[in-house]
């Protein structure tokens, strides 16, 4: 039986990986001789605890991840747990490019475990997530890629692409891309599996989570750091929210992630939505409920991914702020724009102009039957 450990560090990465951690448990028999066998490591303040305890079966807890402090720790932890017997992985999965996850990668590596990197080769200009995503793709054996394109990138950074390699590209299997004599497959982002494989919830099921009348117009925000310009996060925290402070709609804002310069962030928000109470601040959704709300919203605004990769499922148009996804393929839907507010506002205009004349769009992220792919190529691996 092959052993499969799976990295999950917050919400944000489950929403990924659950699809996968599903097909996975479901090749591992309760009678023990199945072909992979599931372990998952997180930290113990996962958003998204409870549910993965209830879910599957062998979970292993690590100290909270706060901050960029908790890095050596986690490397540790980590370091520790693929060292015992009852999980010794033969293969790591690792998704994207938190800081954490490349403590994980590195221990996998000394300990000279196979990593299977997901959303590896994207191109992310405004944060250090670049440069540690690109660390955890030349430790990793095994390359799942959301495009195509992230894949050719892949195969340059590993050396793969050169005069004598004509046809880098053949087909594997249905939709899937592969390397010649490597292990890089485009497959599409696993994100995109709930729209395929769940349904969605009404206004009616979703209004419990949220406190924004769901029957009126709506917008989702969210504004993580900008890790490589620290000194400007005040600056662009403050243009962000006097943006939204000068639309029409209400503002359901999702507060950041933990990387540095968070605080900042948090506190201009707070700040301002005591004074509008449109703003409507939220910690974290569960993802079901997250892509649900944007079956409904006007547009995305922000820096997130999401506001890329899942937004062209909904032909939802989406306002890029900032540098931090600078370089990442987009669709049509998206509208780039420094973190300037009158900037922000003129491609707020640009996005609603959009929806009223295009409002429909491909995504290049896929078709939303990733996880059964990589699920099989896992298992094929011998």
């Amino acid at each position: 039986m092959k052993r499969i450990c799976v990295i999950t560090t917050s919400r944000a990465d489950y929403g990924y990986l659950y699809w996968i951690m599903k097909g996975i448990q479901a090749k591992d028999k309760l009678e023990g001789d199945g072909s992979m066998e599931l372990s998952v490591i997180c930290p113990l303040n996962h958003q998204a605890w409870d549910n993965i305890v209830d879910e599957f079966r062998f979970i292993y807890a690590t100290e909270p991840i706060n901050s960029i402090a908790d890095y050596g720790r986690f490397y540790t932890e980590c370091l520790n747990l693929f060292q015992r017997s009852y999980i010794a992985p033969d293969i790591v999965v690792i998704l994207g490019d938190r800081f954490e996850l490349l403590a994980a990668a590195t221990a996998a590596l000394l300990l000279n475990i196979p990593i299977a990197h997901l959303h590896g080769a994207e191109t992310t200009l405004g944060a250090f997530d670049n440069e540690i995503k690109n660390s955890i793709t030349q430790m990793a054996t095994y390359h799942f890629t959301a495009t195509h394109k992230y894949a050719e990138n892949v195969a340059r950074m590993r050396g793969l692409c050169n005069p004598n390699h004509h046809n880098c590209l053949y087909k594997y299997n249905f939709d899937e891309i592969r390397y010649a004599d490597s292990h890089i497959y485009s497959v599409g982002s696993p994100g995109l599996d709930w729209l395929t494989r769940t349904k969605l919830l009404s206004k009616q099921e979703l209004q419990q989570y949220v406190s924004i009348d769901l029957n009126q117009p709506f917008i989702v925000a969210c504004l993580h750091p900008t890790t490589k310009e620290p000194d400007h996060e005040a600056a662009h925290a403050l243009n962000f929210m006097a943006a939204l402070t000068s639309t029409d709609e209400q503002i359901l804002l999702i507060s950041p992630n933990c990387d540095p310069k968070n605080d900042v962030i948090r506190q201009v928000a707070q700040a301002t939505a005591k004074n509008f109470p449109k703003i409507h601040i939220v910690s974290n959704l569960d993802h079901i409920v997250y892509l649900s709300l944007l079956q409904y919203a006007e547009f995305m605004v922000g820096n997130s991914s999401s506001g890329i990769i899942e937004s062209a499922s909904f032909d939802l148009p989406s306002v890029s702020v900032g540098n931090r996804q600078a370089g990442r393929i987009r669709g049509n839907n998206i509208f780039d724009c420094p973190c300037e507010t009158e900037a922000i506002l003129t491609a707020i205009d640009r996005a609603r102009e959009w929806n009223a004349t295009v409002g429909k769009c491909d995504n290049p992220y896929g078709d939303g039957k990733s996880s059964e792919r990589i699920v099989k190529i896992l298992e094929e691996i011998p």
